[in-house]
């Protein structure tokens, strides 16, 4: 008898020590009730269970609390979403699944309502929401609502690790017949812009807004393909209407991409009226190929230009300088064409084969429009110079084929040089090479 008043003592104190341990380690923030040794008991009781992991047990008094101290402190609704959301994991019964789903989330609304800070509770209640929700295709329509609300009161706070998810609640939508093609686009595009804006501002996450960029591109582009005809009949339409509309000429891009309509005019169009709003070389860049395929040479040394002039990226600019030099190349205009060729490779060791081996492409063809049939040696000289550049390009090839068109000692000393004397070559190439002959 002794031994059970004893034993009982003793756990009546551990009571009322972790009772005076909560009241002493109370921080601001802690709002009591007029009954607050009452309450003081239940916030022992329901974190003595969660501990314990004994969560049907904690909710009486969890209860207790949301009903008569609701503004007690924000860590009730922080615990009491998460014992909700083990108890909605745990049971294999669908209707009380969902009752306890529903209760995981309005924690998170109840903590909104008496603590604040909602952008930062409501990306915790979308991923939560995802969490519990995902494997049943119903749910989505609720979660839309929810990824919805959150991304449209965080704006570009809106949570890296809600983008994907964001983007998958889109697929799945759009697999259902809930979307069309264009809300799909429309999501796509406000992710894109959140993830840029935060790798542009140096967000602490900004590569972690990054990778989900990668994430969400691969998921965009196996998700919406629609035909040509609906782009050039539902959107183009509207963007004529209104070509300030960049919204629009974004996603008119982003469709065509993922439809293959690039070779489109409207595609050319949605990127004009897309640099019109937010130039950028890389845009000019586009257009400019467009331009080309088209056959509009002209229109494209005009864009390839404004790329120039956006661009600070020496990789990017080599490569303008390498589709403007073909363009010159295309149109015989071989001296700007070289001109542009040699101003790629100085400023990229990556193009500088491909801009050396076009110079000595157009040196070699040149012999029958530089020949004056006069000196033999001075004629062959193209192939001199020719040669000297698919040495730079390391085109062991092209060195052998310019060498067996030199001229042969005999037609060096014929014509009075000397091998290893300086000539000119003359006609548009304007340069000297050193003299060899292929025997």
């Amino acid at each position: 008898m002794n031994f059970m008043l004893n034993q009982k003592s003793f756990w009546s104190a551990c009571l009322l020590f972790t009772l005076f341990a909560t009241v002493a380690n109370a921080q601001d923030g802690w709002n009591w009730p007029e009954d607050k040794a009452t309450a003081q008991e239940k916030v022992v009781l329901y974190t003595d269970m969660k501990k314990a992991k004994n969560y049907e047990a904690a909710l009486p008094p969890l209860n207790w609390l949301f009903e008569n101290a609701p503004n007690l402190n924000s860590s009730i609704y922080i615990n009491g979403a998460d014992i909700y959301e083990e108890l909605a994991l745990k049971t294999k019964e669908p209707q009380k699944k969902q009752e306890y789903i529903d209760k995981t989330l309005s924690m998170y609304d109840q903590r909104i309502e008496h603590f604040g800070g909602e952008v930062n509770v409501l990306n915790r209640k979308a991923s939560t929401a995802m969490k519990l929700m995902y494997s049943n295709k119903s749910n989505y329509d609720q979660l839309y609502d929810i990824y919805k609300e959150t991304l449209d009161v965080s704006g570009d706070k809106f949570a890296y690790y809600n983008v994907t998810p964001y983007m998958n609640i889109a697929k799945v939508q759009y697999e259902r017949g809930k979307f069309e093609a264009e809300d799909v686009i429309g999501i796509y595009d406000q992710l894109s812009e959140i993830n840029q804006n935060n790798i542009d501002s140096g967000s602490k996450y900004a590569s972690k807004y990054a990778d989900q960029q990668e994430k969400i591109d691969a998921i965009f582009t196996s998700t919406v393909t629609v035909s040509c005809d609906y782009i050039q009949d539902n959107m183009v339409p509207k963007l004529e209407a209104n070509p300030d509309d960049l919204d629009l000429a974004k996603k008119i891009i982003a469709l065509s991409l993922s439809s293959s309509c690039t070779d489109m005019p409207f595609f050319t169009q949605a990127a004009e009226a897309t640099f019109n709003k937010e130039p950028n070389a890389g845009l000019a860049k586009t257009i400019a190929s467009r331009k080309m395929q088209s056959d509009d040479m002209q229109g494209a040394k005009e864009w390839f230009n404004k790329a120039l002039e956006l661009s600070t990226d020496d990789a990017q600019k080599a490569d303008i300088y390498m589709d403007m030099a073909a363009i010159d190349s295309k149109a015989g205009n071989k001296s700007s064409a070289r001109n542009h060729a040699l101003k790629a490779a100085s400023l990229s060791s990556e193009v500088a084969e491909k801009a050396y081996n076009m110079v000595g492409n157009m040196y070699f063809t040149s012999y029958e429009q530089c020949k004056g049939g006069e000196d033999m040696v001075k004629d062959r000289a193209v192939f001199l110079a020719a040669y000297d550049m698919y040495r730079k390009a390391g085109n062991s090839s092209g060195m052998a084929q310019s060498k067996a068109q030199f001229p042969s000692k005999e037609e060096v000393f014929t014509y009075n040089y000397k091998v290893g004397d300086s000539i000119s070559v003359g006609c548009w190439i304007g340069e000297s090479a050193q003299i060899q002959t292929r025997d």
